[in-house]
């Protein structure tokens, strides 16, 4: 372990190198989270209203990667699928990592996309429940090596889905509103009554084994 350096009385602990009010997002509500990524140290994914959109700090380069407003429907075929698509999606939530990025929307909606590929490549909704808003969504690797990604919302529902062929792999059930968030083997899911469990993410994914 690095040894502590003492702090000094107006140090310098961070600089700006760039600062930009050309691209703006979007938040429509104060409990909204992740709708701002950095991957890198010069990649930034934001929601700026209907808009997904890269900006790049080191080409000053703003790119829409997708476009919500109108119509989004998914280029590939997967089982599940909604090959109608989605109008006018409100993203409530987002991740990106490895070149692939997911979209939570407030009626529940899913939509997947390689950024290293044309189009939408999977389009879904988890739950058509009137509580249907999704929390948060977040992209991990498996032991094995396999890319899931969690998403939960706000039926109570938590949900794996495979990101390869983008099937849903196991869907768990809280008695209150979840957010969730996983670290490898870990996974922590927070509900707004601030009930905590913590649980292994083995491939019954059933048991719970922390509460507080």
């Amino acid at each position: 372990m690095k040894d502590c350096k003492p702090t000094e009385k107006g140090g310098m602990y961070y600089e700006f190198r760039r600062n930009t009010r050309s691209i703006k997002s979007t938040i429509l509500h104060f409990q909204l989270r992740n709708l701002v990524w950095a991957t890198s140290k010069h990649d930034i994914y934001l929601v700026s209203h209907y808009s997904i959109r890269h900006w790049s700090a080191l080409s000053g380069v703003d790119t829409e990667l997708i476009n919500v407003q109108g119509h989004v429907a998914p280029r590939e075929k997967h089982a599940g699928s909604l090959s109608e698509g989605f109008y006018q999606t409100q993203v409530s939530t987002l991740a990106v990592k490895d070149n692939l990025l997911v979209a939570g929307g407030f009626q529940g909606e899913l939509i997947c996309k390689h950024l290293d590929r044309e189009g939408i490549s999977f389009c879904c909704r988890t739950t058509y429940d009137d509580n249907a808003i999704t929390n948060a969504v977040e992209i991990f690797n498996t032991s094995s090596g396999a890319v899931h990604f969690i998403a939960s919302n706000n039926d109570s529902g938590v949900r794996y889905y495979d990101m390869e062929r983008f099937q849903l792999f196991k869907h768990l059930q809280f008695e209150w509103p979840v957010n969730v968030g996983s670290f490898g083997f870990l996974a922590i899911s927070v509900t707004f009554m601030f009930y905590i469990w913590i649980f292994l993410l083995v491939l019954s994914l059933q048991a719970c084994f922390f509460e507080s």
